[in-house]
């Protein structure tokens, strides 16, 4: 009887902590998203209804003096308007110290984050086996042009999963900043 008791109570923490990750990932996922509507209203006219591949790659030097912010992939839909295909991160913005520049009135460039993925493979099972990656693309606001890319690489998934597919690990938060702050700093 004791021994039931305790995997109960081992089973309901798990269940309270699944909960609680689930509730903090979506009230983060909001929060980015009711302050990617509250960016400055020109920036969002400009980049409104556009994706990244949308505008022309045409390498240069990027210089902004750290006037940029950070956003990613994602989507909004707002009655009536075209959707806006990024997403604000506040986090990012934080650690690269360019959250000062919210919302955005006078900044020179996005950094913008797109995830992608590679089959790197199959599994028995006839499963693919994929490995992420992260398109990091620069985009200048007064060109209207993608500066520069980077491309960072996630981890190789598994030999073998129980799972019908299965992908290797993102890469990793401080890569991330990594990149952006060594092509961002003058």
């Amino acid at each position: 009887m004791k021994k039931a008791v305790i995997i109960g109570i081992f089973f309901a923490a798990i269940i309270i902590g699944i909960i609680f990750f689930v509730f903090i990932q979506i009230k983060y996922i909001k929060e980015n998203q009711s302050l990617t509507q509250r960016l400055s209203p020109a920036l969002l006219e400009q980049l409104r209804g556009k994706h990244i591949s949308d505008f022309p790659y045409q390498p240069a030097p990027i210089q902004w003096d750290g006037k940029f912010l950070q956003v990613e992939y994602g989507a909004i839909f707002e009655d009536g308007l075209p959707p806006l295909n990024f997403t604000y991160n506040k986090k990012r913005n934080e650690k690269l110290n360019t959250a000062r520049f919210f919302p955005g009135a006078d900044i020179k460039g996005i950094v913008w984050l797109t995830i992608e993925s590679e089959m790197v493979g199959r599994y028995d099972n006839g499963g693919y086996a994929t490995r992420p990656y992260f398109v990091l693309s620069y985009l200048d606001l007064a060109q209207k042009a993608v500066l520069a890319r980077d491309t960072l690489w996630g981890g190789m998934p598994p030999q073998t999963t129980t799972n019908y597919s299965a992908s290797g690990e993102n890469p990793k938060e401080a890569e991330v900043i990594k990149a952006i702050q060594s092509r961002t700093q003058n």
